[in-house]
C-alpha cells in the first residue's frame, strides 16, 4: 500500500467549516464546488495533495458529504450533533501520529492512496470536528447569525459568544440595527 502523509496546516476544524461554506446561498453564485478542479483547489488549500485528479463523481460525492457536515452546525441537540460525527467517525481512513518539526508538536495523518477521495476527505474532516467538539464543545459549531448569511463557523471567542461569521456580517447587523433605531 502507498501511503500519503498529511500534515494540519489550518486550524483543527477549519476543513469542516470551509467544506460546508463551498454552498452560500446567500449570493447570486452560490456554488463554489462547480468542477472537480474546484475540488482541487480545495485539497490544495488544506494541503492535501491526491495522487490523481478529482472526477465529477468526485464532485458529486463531496456535495453530499458537504450536506452531511453541515447538519453538525445545524444541530439542534447535543445528542444529535454527537450521533452525526459518530456517523462521519465510523469508517475513517486515516492513521495520525503526533511529529515534532522545528521544535513544535504537529498532528499528522496519512491515507491510503487506494481509498476514495470522498472517504479521505470526509475523514479528515471528521477528525477535525472531533477535535473541535472535544476542545470546545458542539455548542461552538455555529452557523451565522446575519441574515441572509448562512455560513457555518467555529465560535474559538474566549467566551463563546460568537454571533457572526465574520467582521462583514457583525457589521452590516449592527449598522441595520442602528438605522432601525434612527
Amino acid at each position: 500500500m502507498n501511503y500519503r502523509r498529511y500534515s494540519f496546516d489550518v486550524p483543527f476544524g477549519a476543513i469542516a467549516e470551509n467544506l460546508v461554506n463551498t454552498l452560500d446561498e446567500s449570493i447570486a453564485v452560490p456554488e463554489h464546488l462547480v468542477t472537480p478542479a474546484d475540488v482541487g483547489k480545495f485539497l490544495g488549500v488544506h494541503g492535501i495533495e491526491w495522487p490523481r485528479k478529482p472526477t465529477v463523481s468526485d464532485l458529486e460525492e463531496v456535495r453530499v458529504l458537504r450536506a452531511r457536515v453541515r447538519v453538525l452546525f445545524v444541530a439542534t441537540t447535543q445528542v444529535e450533533a454527537e450521533r452525526r460525527l459518530n456517523e462521519l467517525l465510523a469508517d475513517v481512513k486515516l492513521k495520525m501520529r503526533v511529529a515534532r518539526q522545528g521544535g513544535v508538536a504537529r498532528i499528522e495523518w496519512e491515507v491510503d492512496d487506494s481509498v476514495a477521495l470522498v472517504d479521505a476527505i470526509r475523514s479528515a474532516v471528521a477528525v477535525s470536528a472531533a477535535h473541535v467538539a472535544r476542545d470546545l464543545g458542539f455548542e461552538r459549531l455555529r452557523v451565522c447569525g446575519a441574515d441572509p448569511c448562512a455560513d457555518v463557523f467555529l465560535d474559538v471567542s474566549k467566551r463563546g459568544e460568537q454571533k457572526f461569521c465574520g467582521p462583514k456580517c457583525a457589521t452590516r447587523v449592527r449598522v441595520a440595527a442602528h438605522r432601525a433605531r434612527q
